[in-house]
């Protein structure tokens, strides 16, 4: 079994770049052709991560990473919208920054980079028209994805919970600033592994690591120019 997902991931979970973004372009060129009909918003996002874990423990916006992805919007009505992630998150750390005397002997770094696709609903405080210019509103935000990494042969489920702020620039484009924190079900991201039945402390298996991505997203509204109102049909005038 194990051989079967080191193979997976070397040829569906590590692919190369020009692969990667071919892949990218074919499912977002079919999804554009659509988007207007289906009320799709699709965007990149970029921002940065950072890691929480067996080295680092509470410090937020340490050794920050390089963030970068694709999104696609699903606005169901004005108070609630899905979004499709597809994301590549950079996180590291290092045991030498903090004053622990155990992680000063222990002296581990670790640099890995975490590739992530998850669905999130978006719960909006205020009602949010996004065929509206300078409509804005903060929401919350979770859901469920899955992602694999350089440290191991697996794929692990993923939990994000976050807060963010959305803002219509236009009747077409939409910014919005988000605050992630992702629930992992591995302890493997800082690379920290059990050998030794006496190396108790190396690593606090029953604690999984955590990654945490602050990002702007900025999407484009195929469907700008439609007044949609959830009241009437789509038959009768406004």
């Amino acid at each position: 079994m194990k051989h079967f997902f080191y193979h997976f991931y070397s040829y569906t979970v590590k692919p190369k770049a020009p692969e990667i973004i071919l892949l990218l372009f074919i499912i977002f060129s079919g999804l554009n052709i659509n988007a207007q009909k289906f009320n799709i918003e699709p965007g990149i996002t970029a921002g940065t991560s950072y890691y929480l874990g067996d080295i680092n423990h509470t410090k937020q916006f340490y050794s920050p990473g390089l963030t970068a992805g694709l999104a696609l919007r699903h606005n169901i009505n004005n108070f609630y919208a899905l979004r499709l992630n597809i994301i590549r998150a950079e996180i590291s750390g290092n045991d030498a920054d903090f004053e622990s005397i155990y992680q000063n002997i222990r002296n581990t770094v670790f640099s890995n980079t975490v590739y992530e696709t998850s669905l999130q609903i978006e719960i909006n405080f205020l009602s949010f028209n996004t065929n509206i210019k300078k409509s804005q509103t903060p929401y919350i935000t979770t859901g469920a994805g899955i992602a694999f990494a350089n440290s191991f042969e697996t794929i692990t489920p993923v939990i994000p919970i976050g807060i963010g702020y959305k803002y219509s620039v236009s009747k077409r484009i939409t910014v919005n600033g988000e605050w992630n924190f992702r629930k992992t079900f591995t302890d493997y991201l800082d690379l920290l592994e059990q050998t030794d039945i006496y190396q108790k402390q190396i690593t606090k298996t029953k604690n999984n690591d955590w990654y945490s991505i602050a990002s702007v997203t900025l999407t484009y509204n195929f469907a700008g120019d439609k007044k949609w109102c959830p009241a009437y049909s789509k038959h009768k005038k406004h």
